[in-house]
């Protein structure tokens, strides 16, 4: 069984899709998405989208962004992603 097939059960995922996740991995679904993670993918995916909403949050409490501000902003997530290194 090579492709996916779905059936009155679920869907079937053939093994040789997952061949590359070790671990403990994380299967949710999202609307009309599955996602299939590895926990370290969740987790920075989940960090990502945090970063996102900090950025919205601060556009929408400042008023219009600049590009200073976005500067500012990107050139601190790198200080602190440089600190995790």
């Amino acid at each position: 069984m090579s492709k996916l097939r779905q059936t009155k059960e679920g869907l079937l995922i053939p093994s040789t899709l997952l061949k590359g996740l070790t671990g403990v991995v994380s299967v949710q679904r999202q609307g009309n998405v599955l996602l299939i993670e590895s926990e370290r993918r969740r987790t920075a995916r989940r960090r990502a989208a945090r970063m996102v909403q900090r950025l919205r949050q601060a556009a929408k409490e400042s008023g219009s962004v600049t590009p200073a501000t976005i500067a500012r902003e990107v050139a601190a997530v790198r200080r602190k992603r440089a600190g995790h290194r």
